[in-house]
């Protein structure tokens, strides 16, 4: 089998593997991945949203601090962050599909909605 063949069936079970809540995990995965984690990044874009300074991660060149309207919504990306974990690793191992889905679709929509919106200010207007 050549190798783009094998590539392309692993991005397209990496993308199936997101569409599907998680089929194993214990209480305490549900306590630090879908609790914690998403309290931690919600703390984080709303201390970022009110002082109007955030931290955008960077790639070599290192890291930068967003400030203004900018970091507002570099927040509201963290913030929908925090929403897509809480709702894959506490809905989705709760078995809860219904809200499992909603609650990840909306959050991801608001996630490209924030990134798409920061990045055009960001770099083209």
């Amino acid at each position: 089998m050549p190798e783009w063949s094998r590539r392309e069936e692993r991005a397209y079970d990496d993308v199936t593997d997101l569409a599907h809540p998680p089929n194993s995990g214990g209480w305490i995965k549900i306590l630090l991945l879908g609790i914690a984690l998403p309290l931690a990044l919600a703390w984080y874009a709303w201390h970022g949203y009110s002082h109007e300074a955030i931290w955008w991660p960077g790639g070599r060149s290192g890291a930068a601090v967003v400030k203004g309207e900018n970091a507002k919504l570099l927040a509201l990306c963290y913030f929908a962050g925090a929403a897509a974990a809480h709702f894959r690793w506490l809905w989705g191992l709760l078995s809860t599909y219904r809200i499992f889905v909603w609650g990840t679709t909306l959050s991801l929509l608001l996630w490209i909605g924030g990134c798409g919106t920061l990045v055009y200010r960001e770099f083209f207007y």
